[in-house]
């Protein structure tokens, strides 16, 4: 099956006739009691958000999250954004050896790389006991396969298979960064705390062709899986200092820097603001070029974005090209300026008129 369109090729007004995954499905209903759906629909260059009126909802039959489908459908904008109408839908039947590399959004960058780059920051680690746990964790062949292809979120921020490897990557080289500027930054145990930081998403989110939080995530979190887990592989380590187990724990618990956004603790060791630091910088610059991705070009400015709990501008800066001046003997330059009323501009000096 050949996929002829993909999601981040469409503009507004655009017809869009294709195959997506659904990975997320909302059946909802009018103030008149009418049946409707708002969809998610996505592949492996993006997501967009779709509806379904009454008619071509209960014309489509049942369909369910995480279900290839074919849509025919037009792209309209709705509060700044794309959104798909939907005209048509149906669910296809697929087998288990059906390539669904088409419609899994992945990271663009290659994953091997940043594996390696994240074994170097492991290997770069003095301290005897953080590169034992570290190295725990990377001789586990579940735990790596996990590690190089969970997603860092459902939407918000590294949404796409391999964005936990590159989330953490990223963090872990801001992190490095600042143990470079700030002398009393311990830099083992803060590539530690980035490195691991996130793991728990491996068992908040299930990846793959559809996105979503498990049942284990809705109730337990990534944050106290992610401390138990760490926690966990501490104890196979004799003699693993109990002051440094309590700082790399204390960053995990507090990575999400305030009680309101879900750290049981706030951070209260150097480390542990550096780590959440970098996570919420890394996370916002995620987030904002996924609302880049799904904006319409035609707008300045996006809607009211929750997460930002702003609206932002996402018009593309253009600086206009520098003027190439010739080389010409600054004597002769300075007898001209001489010679001319100030008031006039010379031919080299286009586009300064009134600076002088």
């Amino acid at each position: 099956m050949n996929k002829r369109q993909f999601i981040s090729d469409i503009k507004i007004g655009d017809n869009f006739d294709s195959t997506v995954i659904v990975s997320d499905k909302q059946a909802k209903k009018k103030k008149n009691g009418e049946d409707y759906c708002t969809v998610t629909l996505q592949d492996r260059t993006g997501t967009i958000e779709g509806i379904l009126w009454t008619e071509v909802f209960l014309g489509a039959g049942e369909f369910f999250e995480g279900d290839l489908v074919n849509i025919k459908s037009i792209i309209k904008e709705y509060r700044g954004s794309r959104q798909l109408i939907v005209n048509s839908l149906k669910k296809l039947e697929i087998n288990d050896d059906f390539d669904l590399s088409d419609y899994i959004k992945s990271t663009s960058k290659n994953i091997d790389e940043m594996f390696e780059e994240i074994l170097g920051y492991i290997e770069s680690v003095e301290n005897k006991y953080l590169k034992g746990l570290l190295n725990i964790f990377m001789d586990d062949a579940g735990f790596v396969k996990s590690y190089r292809t969970s997603t860092a979120a459902v939407k918000y921020h590294h949404a796409y298979q391999g964005g936990l490897l590159e989330h953490s990557l990223n963090v872990a080289k801001i992190c490095d960064m600042l143990a470079g500027i700030y002398d009393n930054l311990n830099r083992d145990l803060v590539l530690a705390g980035a490195i691991l930081h996130d793991i728990g998403k491996i068992k908040e989110y299930a990846s793959g062709a559809n996105l979503k939080i498990t049942n284990t995530g809705r109730l337990l979190g990534h944050i106290t899986m992610g401390y138990g887990w760490v926690q966990e592989k501490i104890g196979q380590i004799n003699g693993f200092p109990a002051d440094l187990a309590d700082r790399l724990l204390h960053i995990i618990l507090s990575h999400h820097g305030h009680l309101e956004y879900g750290s049981p603790k706030r951070p209260k060791i150097l480390e542990a603001f550096a780590v959440y630091h970098a996570d919420h910088l890394d996370g916002d610059i995620g987030g904002f070029n996924i609302i880049l991705e799904n904006a319409n070009d035609e707008n300045d400015w996006s809607e009211y974005v929750r997460n930002f709990e702003r609206p932002l501008y996402l018009k593309k800066l253009e600086l206009e090209e520098e003027e190439k001046i010739d080389n010409k003997d600054p004597g002769s330059e300075i007898d001209k300026k001489d010679n001319n009323d100030a008031s006039e501009a010379s031919p080299e000096g286009n586009g300064q008129d009134g600076l002088f």
